[in-house]
């Protein structure tokens, strides 16, 4: 079970260190162009490619660390008026279904990726494949992230988050 939870707090860790890394040369990337185009007058052409690789990898990994946190917005108006048994139902059958379109964005996720290899950039040539391959990567994250909390949910343990952890309440 330890092994388990450093297992976890690793890849959350990865993932929150992978989205830092591609929003930073995102920035980079484009304050290094305006530079070039506006100063120096010559633009580098590959920046486009490099951005919108680093973009598609940036919003997979944001959407799973909202699933770490537990950030995403749902409208619950009918649930909360049911009773608590059918609240907890309802809650399972939910988990259910993201677990399965998980499960079916990683598997058609991976046959992109193999997909992609064949197919290059216009311009540095790089295969199609490592921009896809953050729909797997990313949706693994995040299935560990949701089968943790749905697993806390069956247990009927409230679920904790690293906001949870990494914050103190305020006083009053």
């Amino acid at each position: 079970m330890r092994t388990l939870r450093h297992l976890y707090e690793l890849i959350r860790k990865l993932d929150n260190l992978l989205g830092m890394t591609a929003m930073a040369f995102i920035v980079l990337l484009a304050c290094a162009n305006v530079f070039m185009r506006y100063v120096v007058g010559k633009p580098w052409g590959w920046v486009e490619e490099v951005t919108v690789f680093c973009f598609v990898w940036l919003t997979m990994l944001g959407a799973s660390a909202v699933i770490h946190l537990e950030g995403h917005c749902s409208i619950d108006v009918l649930v909360s008026r049911l009773q608590s048994k059918w609240r907890r139902v309802f809650s399972i059958v939910a988990d259910l279904i993201v677990l399965s379109t998980l499960g079916l964005l990683i598997w058609f996720g991976i046959l992109l990726t193999i997909k992609g290899k064949t197919k290059l950039t216009p311009i540095l040539g790089i295969p199609y494949s490592y921009f896809d391959a953050a729909i797997p990567v990313c949706c693994s994250f995040m299935m560990i992230y949701y089968i943790r909390m749905f697993w806390n949910s069956l247990q009927g343990n409230k679920n904790t988050t690293a906001l949870d952890d990494e914050t103190e309440e305020l006083p009053r």
